[in-house]
């Protein structure tokens, strides 16, 4: 499973333990519990979904670049590891 699917993923199961929180919320701390180094990279800016919900579509850009790059580097790091 890619990231991006897994994310999404965590996202549905977060709405649904917490059917109280907004959706921008229910995304941030989504990304927050399984990415926690890339939340201080929205916090404060125009894709902080946590304090609006009219900031989801520049937060959704942002993670799915941001979660293709980490992906990438887990792959290039498996691919160093095999080569051993």
């Amino acid at each position: 499973m890619d990231m991006i699917s897994r994310y999404l993923d965590l996202v549905d199961e977060h709405m649904r333990r917490h059917p109280d929180e907004r959706v921008g919320q229910a995304h941030y701390n989504a990304l927050r519990l399984e990415w926690p180094h890339l939340q201080h990279e929205i916090v404060g800016t125009e894709r902080d979904c946590f304090s609006a919900d009219s900031q989801l579509p520049a937060f959704l850009d942002w993670v799915e670049h941001a979660l293709a790059e980490e992906q990438r580097r887990a792959e290039e790091g498996q691919a160093r590891t095999t080569q051993a």
